[in-house]
């Protein structure tokens, strides 16, 4: 059984680049939860984890002759019916955004999740009715934050949409329309996936109801005007927007596909990797392109954020929902994931 998972890798690593084999990985540590990896966030050596309905987690990352990670918080920050699915970590406000599968997008500060004494603050929506994904509009000491709303009618259960609203900040608390009157945007397609801001620019995936597409927002005051749609081969899972070009991870195996912006925010190259994986999650830094690949591992690649990637690794991990490249003091070329087993860390 073994010698057959190994020849599947072998083959599938040819969809990456034929001409290269990949560099062969190294698990070097496993950290098992109770509840799936949905998520992860990290501030340096510091990894804040998404764990469903097991709350959120904190470890500090430590490697001295071998990896290791101290547990800081562990445990049910919000809700005893909590199921944490996506996180966002303000750098500049050190502020903590969690968001609650059905129920509320909450806020906690950084010192506050290990005093256990401390209250916490949450942003609550009445007319949401699932939310899955979120990014920060400002990193600043006030930070604002965007969140995808899906919507049903009560009414009329054909009817459904995926609004966008915002949590702002106040000295206080954080507060967002309950009945909806502040949704930046409305009446887009219910199977909208992901949402991402980067340089005064709004990026939605499968935004559209009729057709598989990126759409690109500039901000206008506290509004948004549209800029422009790219139409894909296949629907969007997620996206991923840098400084100038943005990643789109595409369902049903048709792997990556990448667009290079110029200095006018206009396409200016496309590139498209990683056939035949569904692609869950995209990240970049130092120079590595990783992307969580669900069923497929991880699959990471070397690149300059401007020519063709090159393939570097392909990962066997349990069903890969989010990843990260660990790279801190004497911590370099690591991969942290985010599984349905747990974390997992790689060398490569």
């Amino acid at each position: 059984m073994k010698l057959i998972v190994y020849i599947i890798l072998f083959f599938s690593v040819g969809c990456l680049k034929q001409s290269e084999p990949a560099v062969s990985e190294k698990m070097i540590y496993i950290y098992p939860t109770s509840d799936y990896v949905y998520d992860l966030e990290l501030q340096g050596d510091t990894l804040y984890v998404a764990n469903g309905e097991s709350g959120i987690k904190v470890f500090k990352i430590k490697s001295g002759g071998s990896m290791s990670m101290d547990s800081l918080y562990e445990g049910v920050a919000f809700s005893e019916e909590e199921n944490i699915i996506n996180i966002e970590f303000s750098e500049v406000s050190g502020i903590l955004f969690a968001l609650d599968k059905f129920n509320y997008t909450y806020a906690i500060t950084k010192s506050a999740i290990f005093d256990l004494g401390s209250s916490f603050m949450k942003g609550i929506s009445d007319c949401s009715r699932y939310q899955s994904k979120s990014t920060i509009l400002s990193n600043i000491s006030t930070p604002e934050i965007l969140t995808l709303y899906r919507k049903i009618d009560q009414f009329d259960e054909n009817n459904k949409s995926t609004s966008i609203g915002k949590v702002g900040f106040s000295d206080d608390f954080f507060f967002i329309g309950e009945d909806c009157s502040d949704d930046l945007l409305i009446d887009l397609n219910y199977g909208l996936t992901d949402i991402d801001f980067n340089n005064d620019r709004l990026y939605l995936s499968n935004a559209n109801k009729d057709i598989p597409s990126i759409q690109i927002y500039n901000i206008n005051g506290e509004a948004f005007s549209f800029a422009f749609e790219d139409t894909l081969v296949d629907s969007p899972n997620t996206i991923s927007a840098y400084e100038n070009s943005y990643v789109v991870g595409l369902n049903n195996k048709a792997g990556c596909y990448i667009a290079l912006l110029d200095e006018n925010g206009d396409i200016d190259g496309k590139f498209h990797i990683a056939n035949s994986f569904t692609i869950r999650d995209v990240h970049f830094s130092n120079n590595l392109l990783v992307l969580s690949a669900g069923y497929g591992g991880v699959l990471v690649y070397d690149w300059d954020g401007e020519s063709t990637p090159i393939a570097r690794a392909m990962i066997s991990t349990a069903y890969a929902y989010s990843t990260f490249v660990l790279n801190h003091e004497n911590i370099v070329n690591h991969i942290i994931v985010g599984t349905r087993n747990g974390i997992e860390i790689y060398e490569i």
